[in-house]
This record gives C-alpha cells, structure tokens and sequence, in this order.
C-alpha cells in the first residue's frame, strides 16, 4: 500500500514539473513570437529635403517595438496628416516588422504673411510654414481671403491656360473680389462674381493685344472690357 502511495506521489511530482517546464517554455515561445513582429524599422521614400525626411523619421519613433498587428494603419496617417506640406501618402506593412511609407510633397501655389510670418499654400489647401521656398517663382497674396476662394480662381485660371505663377500679386478685397497683377505690367481687375466669364475674357484681350501698352484690364462690369 505505501508502494503505490509513493508511486502516486512520483507521478504527481513529474506531472507538475512537465507542467512548470512547458509553462516556462510557453512563456518564452510567447516572448519571442512578440519580439519577432515587433517593428524595428520604418523607411520613408519619397522627394523630401533632408530637414523635413529627419523631421518625419523623428516623428515615426514612437511606432518603434510596437507589435506590427497592432499597430493600425489611421494612427499613422492621424501623425502624417500634421504635416501639412504631405499631399498624399501610401502606407505599407511589411512583414514581419517593418513599415514602408511613400511620401510627396504638395505644390508650394502661392504665400501671404500670417501675423507677420511668411506662410504658403500648399495645393493641398493646407497653409504651411517651415519650409524653404524661393518666393519669386510664386506670387504674394494681400488681404484677408480665404483659401477655398484662391483654389477656385486657381483652378478657372487653369482651365484658360494661365499659370498661377503667370500673376506676382493677387489682392483680395473685402468686396469678395480679386485684383490680379500679370506678368509684373498689367493689372487685371476682377467682379465678385462670374469669374469664368471674366477670365474668359481676359483670355481672349491678352491673345489680341500687347499687354505691354496696357496698365489695366477692368472686366468688374458684366459682359464689358474696359482697358488702359
């Protein structure tokens, strides 16, 4: 009878030691299975200077050792979409621990001063402010304007074959109306309204005259060109 208590006591003994040794081993498997898909590496491709690329990577630490099926792809684009010079942006999850992002710029359209700071627009919409911009290939904006309202007279000036670079200063009035300088020489006043038709207009003036032996085009009177 004792025999077989202490039998009983042996297989007992054995069972929790293979209990304990798979335990641990599990732990330890579990441990490394996490290790393993932790991300340790983010490459950023894209045409971006050396300043913003550094300032990015700098940014993207913080997704470092995070397991990559954790790690949702909107927390990544809420901490790209705050820097405002990114139009557009591709994320992919490379297994097993490292994300490849394709960045690109947005087009620098035009700047304006913003409590005294030179600020740009981006063709995104977005202002933007810490860059390195050569500001005499765009133009100056002055006023109080909003920039849903210079995309718009953007894009009509896109649609008649102009350039928004064609123009070195836009002026917006309070009027809701804009005063566009062409080519350094010739100002072209604007309505509030019908832009289309306007700038149609203004089209079809510098395609019969030289713009050179005009100072103004006022085209703020519906369906009338006034010149001089």
């Amino acid at each position: 009878m004792m025999l077989r208590l202490i039998d009983k006591a042996k297989i007992y003994f054995y069972i929790v030691l293979l209990l304990t040794i798979l335990s641990i081993h599990n732990i330890n498997f579990i441990s490394s299975f996490n290790n393993y898909f932790k991300i340790n590496k983010i490459e950023i491709y894209g045409n971006l200077n050396e300043s913003l690329n550094d300032e990015i990577e700098t940014a993207l630490k913080k997704f470092y050792n995070v397991n990559i099926f954790s790690l949702k792809s909107d927390e990544v684009s809420y901490l790209l979409n705050n820097f405002n010079i990114i139009s557009e942006y591709k994320i992919k999850k490379k297994y097993p621990s490292a994300i490849n992002i394709e960045l690109k710029e947005t087009t620098i359209l035009a700047y304006f001063f913003e409590n005294n700071l030179k600020t740009y627009i981006g063709a995104n919409g977005k202002k933007i402010k810490k860059i390195k911009q050569n500001s005499e290939e765009i133009p100056i904006i002055i006023g109080q304007f909003d920039i849903k309202n210079f995309l718009n007279l953007k894009k009509i000036l896109d649609e008649n074959g102009f350039k928004i670079n064609d123009f070195d200063t836009l002026y917006y009035f309070k009027s809701k109306r804009w005063d566009l300088v062409y080519k350094k020489k010739t100002t072209i006043k604007l309505p509030s309204n019908n832009l289309e038709n306007s700038i149609n207009l203004f089209k079809k003036v510098i395609e019969n005259h030289n713009t050179e032996e005009i100072g103004i085009i006022d085209l703020r009177i519906k369906d009338s060109v006034i010149l001089s």
